[in-house]
């Protein structure tokens, strides 16, 4: 009898966990797992790890130990979130096709069985209609056949353009989702400097007008920059009624250009606010000087650290939000101390006595990146232009495990408070067994 690969999956989602089973080996034999994947942007991925199999001739990925491989210990989603990346073929963007990963079980170069696994970025049950008006620039993932449902704004950071991926897959819990793009697309601004939160303004009227939108039960959902945005926006418009911030930070920075440095982020009715931009000691200055003459990759933690020490005036004023707040962050954050600058934000609701839920998780050992579980979390550094690179913190094991704790706390975060269970209620998968 051949070998037989088996997956179980709560649902085809891409944030669900897989149970991955083989059978039908000589027991005690040594075999190599192998899993390929091509994203949607076109980086082919792969990932392996060596197994012997029980005395009953099964490999079951959630207790087995590797003893080889991309990763070290029983996981079953090890060969997922363990992938390094061979081959770049730039494509056109597809952040919401469904991706395929090939699992494929060999000895030495013999090939003893394949399977192949499904995993979906959006829920058929949920429409993505693109956002071109009031000079608005989105996509609006929606319930079409549902009633008026809570909706939650889901803003990038520093990268610009839009965040599809996380909003496409929050809708698929019954929310509806607003993609929102901010800076660096079509005929938003080129730089994130001086951005208007009158903008966030119209995506909240925009939502308010619709149809299918409970307007008592919008949320905000931002991520580095996008969260520092989020609990800005929040702390202004009462039409916001929950915050999540990933990696965020409770103080306003300077602004982010080649054009100029020491510029404000953002602004309100004409009005800039004021950003930290202290003193960084001549130290911290030079690591990064030595870093980029070496080529090595950047740390700007402590900089940003040492630009808020002291700048009272550049702190949000989060007490003025008319909801809970949930914070998510990494305690080895090398792109800027996301944990202390969450932990100012809870100082600073707990001062002011904020009468709605507050919540700071910390992942001690996480960095900076916290996208949708389930892809890969090999790549710690990231191209920065000019040939320098940015260091964002963490390691591939723990990056993996927070962000999948993170976006099911998420979940249950809105589900509570902005959506009163009606997560899971639509949109849903059937459990799947091949």
């Amino acid at each position: 009898m051949n070998p037989v690969i088996h997956v179980a999956q709560n649902s085809p989602l891409l944030d669900t966990s897989l149970e991955i089973q083989i059978s039908n080996l000589p027991p005690h034999q040594v075999v190599t797992v192998q899993a390929k994947m091509r994203d949607n942007l076109g980086t082919s991925w792969q990932s392996f790890a060596e197994f012997k199999s029980d005395s009953k001739g099964e490999i079951n990925l959630a207790k087995a130990q590797p003893l080889s491989g991309t990763y070290s210990a029983s996981d079953t989603m090890g060969l997922f979130w363990s992938m390094i990346p061979l081959t770049h073929e730039p494509k056109r963007k597809t952040p919401l096709q469904p991706l395929e990963t090939k699992i494929t079980v060999m000895k030495e170069h013999e090939i003893l069985a394949t399977h192949s696994v499904t995993r979906h970025v959006v829920s058929p049950a949920v429409d993505r209609i693109p956002l071109r008006e009031r000079g608005l620039i989105g996509t609006f993932f929606c319930h079409s056949k549902s009633g008026p449902l809570p909706t939650i704004i889901v803003l990038g950071g520093s990268e610009g353009g839009l965040r599809e991926s996380n909003a496409a897959l929050l809708a698929s819990y019954g929310f509806n989702t607003l993609a929102l793009a901010y800076f660096g697309m079509e005929d938003l601004p080129k730089e994130l400097i001086d951005i208007p939160l009158d903008y966030i303004e119209k995506a909240i009227d925009w939502l308010t007008d619709h149809p299918k939108v409970d307007d008592t039960r919008i949320g905000l959902m931002g991520t580095s920059r996008g969260g520092e945005l989020a609990l800005l926006s929040a702390s202004i418009f009462p039409s916001i009624k929950a915050v999540v911030g990933f990696v965020p930070s409770g103080v306003i920075y300077p602004g982010i250009g080649q054009s100029a440095i020491g510029v404000p982020s953002w602004q309100f009715k004409g009005k800039s606010f004021p950003f930290a931009y202290g003193e960084v000691p001549k130290e911290v200055g030079e690591e990064i000087q030595q870093a980029k003459q070496s080529g090595k990759p950047i740390s700007w933690r402590k900089t940003y650290h040492f630009w808020a020490v002291g700048e009272k005036e550049a702190e949000i004023e989060v007490e003025n939000i008319k909801g809970p707040v949930l914070l998510i962050s990494g305690g080895d954050d090398q792109l800027w101390p996301s944990d202390v600058l969450s932990e100012k934000v809870i100082i600073r609701l707990k001062e002011h006595n904020h009468p709605y839920d507050y919540e700071h998780i910390n992942y001690p050992e996480a960095g900076h990146s916290f996208g949708p579980p389930g892809l890969p979390t090999t790549q710690l550094v990231l191209p920065y232009g000019n040939g320098m690179q940015l260091l964002f913190g963490g390691n591939p094991t723990d990056n993996a495990h927070a962000q999948f704790d993170a976006w099911q706390r998420v979940k249950v975060f809105f589900d509570q408070h902005l959506a009163n269970s009606s997560i899971s209620t639509l949109g849903s998968f059937n459990r799947i067994t091949e």
